[in-house]
């Protein structure tokens, strides 16, 4: 399965995630997307933060949109047991993906916020993982989905959790494209790391590859072909 970006495609799978949900009698909400943001809108931001935005993340908001919302529910007809998740599926309920220029600041105050009152030490080590990122993604449980803005893993997208997930710290894709083709190859489970970490491989990430990925893809009455250009 390709993960080079494609925003097309990328949009094709979101729409397919949909569109299955809705067939299983599932919640969903529309597919938001809306124009790219400006040069001078983008670097107004940048002027707030401190620093330019990272290079991949940058050119989404650029080229393909400046606010993305998506998401869809399975609560309900997991609990009238209208479908059967497999045990290691069990935890998935919910997909979502949001994020936008207009977000971006709200975001990175709150993960300052975090940072500032309840892990201000960098010499330890969970403490440090939220320092020096750059939230893109409030999961709504407290975590974040955020991009590295260290020198050694600069641009990589990292997993923040506030309560002591052993995911915490964890990479999830090497830049944000990746992390938007094989998030959304996967339905954008989640975004808690208890939903997507049954997709996630070492040294992979989120991988549209695996063997519980084609368990997913079954219950919802995926061919892996409709997820290709």
């Amino acid at each position: 399965m390709t993960t080079t970006f494609n925003f097309e495609l990328f949009k094709k799978r979101l729409n397919l995630f949909l569109e299955k949900i809705e067939d299983l009698g599932g919640e969903t909400d529309p597919l938001t997307i809306e124009k790219p943001a400006t040069e001078e809108e983008i670097k107004a931001v940048e002027a707030k933060l401190g620093y330019t935005l990272p290079p991949h993340f940058r050119e989404v908001l650029l080229e393909n949109t400046a606010h993305l919302e998506f998401g869809w529910d399975i609560d309900d007809i997991i609990d009238e047991e209208d479908i059967s998740l497999p045990d290691k599926l069990a935890e998935i309920f919910r997909g979502k993906l949001l994020f936008g220029l207009d977000l971006l600041l709200g975001y990175e105050e709150d993960r300052q916020d975090w940072e500032g009152d309840a892990y201000p030490n960098s010499d330890k080590e969970y403490d440090r993982v939220w320092h020096n990122k750059m939230s893109f993604f409030q999961v709504g449980n407290g975590d974040y989905i955020a991009i590295e803005l260290e020198p050694e893993n600069y641009g990589k997208v990292v997993y923040l959790s506030h309560d002591g997930s052993e995911n915490h710290g964890l990479y999830i894709a090497d830049n944000f494209k990746e992390f938007l083709m094989n998030y959304a190859a996967v339905g954008c489970t989640g975004g808690e790391d208890w939903q997507w970490e049954p997709f996630y491989t070492k040294d992979k990430g989120i991988d549209p590859t695996s063997k519980n990925t084609k368990t997913w893809y079954k219950v919802l009455g995926i061919n892996p072909k409709e997820l290709e250009g």
